[in-house]
């Protein structure tokens, strides 16, 4: 087994056919669903905890899984803890007025939504171009082949709140911070500009 730490809360884990034998994982069928993938997972994490100091055991991580030609795979480990925390730092909660307790108009967030199929990002992008969306996005094709959408340029909360009403017909929100550590390596970015608004005249 080998490693390389990305950041101070990702690492790369290369496993070899051996590797994954003896942590008893098959590649091509792991489901994280499933309690003896979990089991191998928390393995493969202890044993680098001992080696790296990197410590994901009592965190939240975020898994990603790819076989490799040799018939091990790599693993890339994200602790979604850190992640989250990072982003409550750069976007704090609205500051809320005194007289009225409602939250000021003025605070700005950015969102990640992920898809399975294109007909499904095509839809959103249609349903925020009605409601006059008009921020920066881009959209993204993972290795994998799903489909990431990121405003990438701080909206409005009530807009990202009427868009993630939308999304949430057709895909789910997930962390912008791992979306830009995951997507420049395992990812081509197919529209790097305005993606809602060229996206939606589709």
């Amino acid at each position: 087994m080998e490693w390389i730490r990305i950041s101070s809360n990702k690492l790369k884990i290369m496993l070899t056919a051996e590797d994954a034998q003896r942590y008893d994982l098959r590649c091509e069928k792991a489901d994280y669903a499933d309690v003896a993938t979990r089991h191998s997972f928390r393995e493969i994490l202890t044993d680098v905890r001992r080696e790296t100091g990197f410590d994901a055991t009592e965190d939240k991580v975020y898994i990603q899984m790819y076989p490799s030609k040799e018939g091990g795979c790599e693993l890339f480990v994200t602790k979604i803890g850190l992640v989250l925390a990072e982003e409550k730092r750069e976007n704090p909660k609205p500051a809320r007025t005194r007289s009225t307790g409602e939250r000021r108009s003025t605070q700005h967030e950015s969102l990640a939504l992920l898809f399975h199929e294109m007909r499904h990002l095509l839809a959103v992008c249609r349903h925020l171009c009605n409601i006059g969306f008009s921020c920066e996005s881009e959209a993204w094709l993972s290795e994998d082949g799903k489909l990431w959408l990121l405003l990438t340029q701080k909206c409005n909360t009530g807009v990202l709140q009427d868009c993630l009403r939308v999304a949430r017909e057709y895909g789910r929100p997930t962390s912008v911070a791992a979306a830009r550590l995951y997507l420049p390596e395992h990812g081509k970015r197919i529209c790097a500009a305005r993606a809602v608004e060229t996206l939606g005249r589709l």
